[in-house]
């Protein structure tokens, strides 16, 4: 994977944090993964948050910046942030991947990536 472009303490994430009211956050726009709550370092550490944001990185790819935060804000309004069809494919790739690793343990998903009560 290419070096991830990161931006700590990112007000856009920090808006997202305060929304979700979580403890930390990543998210991507563009080619960029916006943290708040955490570090650079945290976030690296743990394979697959990286994986989960690299799913977004990715989309974006393919749907190009505008065409992508239009479907994914109109996907969110749809369906709720924890069924959009993005972050499914990003949650799912992301257990993929760390499965793949037998050295790796699963972490509970973060409250506001797991299903509604």
């Amino acid at each position: 994977m290419q070096t991830l472009r990161t931006w700590i303490n990112s007000p856009l994430a920090r808006i997202a944090r305060m929304v979700l009211k979580a403890p930390r956050v990543a998210m991507v726009v563009g080619q960029t993964v916006h943290l708040s709550g955490t570090s650079r370092e945290e976030f690296l550490a743990d394979a697959e948050w990286v994986a989960h944001e690299a799913v977004h990185l990715r989309q974006y790819r393919e749907h190009g910046l505008l065409p992508f935060l239009w479907k994914y804000l109109v996907e969110s309004a749809r369906v709720g942030y924890y069924h959009n069809k993005y972050e499914v494919e990003a949650r799912e790739e992301a257990r993929r991947v760390v499965l793949a690793n037998p050295n790796h343990v699963l972490r509970p998903l973060p409250r506001h990536a797991s299903p509604p009560a």
